[in-house]
């Protein structure tokens, strides 16, 4: 791999990967254990983690003329797309009766919180569906990656404060929406 690729900006390299397919290979090098490890966080199942993983990059492929011309920070939108090929598929099992909910919502759970999961997942399935995907990004990675808040920020290329906002607002929302629960 040539060694200035490995220095130059996500931006920089979207502009070079639409030629050169060792950009693109850096972009992925450089991103794909995150989109892997979130996606295996909402889903729990590696095999289901990888394939959207490598769905989130074959989307890049075809759109990284209008991420580099918008400018747009990469790994939210990466992040972005990862958490709707997802969903879909957290969609698709639940439609099959797959869909393990006491596993998404706590590691250790007595008897009771999982007959309470149970009894109330499509509830909690769609109060986190409100969710925007950037306040969705942030509970995933604060709360099932257990980051830090400064370390999320970070990750997602913003501000602490933007991410503890977003964090309010998301917790906000899902006490109203589970407040009957």
């Amino acid at each position: 791999m040539e060694p200035n690729l490995q220095e130059k900006s996500d931006q920089q390299l979207l502009i070079l990967a639409r030629e050169d397919s060792r950009a693109f290979a850096v972009l992925y090098g450089r991103h794909h254990h995150h989109i892997y490890s979130y996606a295996l966080g909402i889903l729990h199942d590696r095999d289901l983690a990888e394939d959207v993983a490598e769905e989130t990059f074959a989307r890049l492929t075809s759109r990284l003329g209008w991420l580099a011309s918008t400018r747009r920070p990469l790994l939210p939108w990466l992040y972005h797309v990862a958490r709707n090929c997802a969903m879909d598929e957290l969609r698709r099992r639940r439609r099959e009766g797959l869909l393990g909910v006491t596993e998404i919502a706590c590691s250790d759970p007595d008897d009771d919180t999982v007959k309470n999961i149970e009894a109330h997942a499509a509830e909690i399935l769609n109060a986190i569906s409100l969710l925007s995907p950037f306040e969705f990004v942030c509970v995933t990675l604060r709360h099932v990656d257990h980051m830090a808040t400064k370390d999320v920020a970070r990750e997602l290329g913003c501000r602490p404060r933007k991410v503890t906002a977003a964090l309010n607002h998301a917790y906000g929302l899902l006490r109203r929406k589970l407040s009957d629960i």
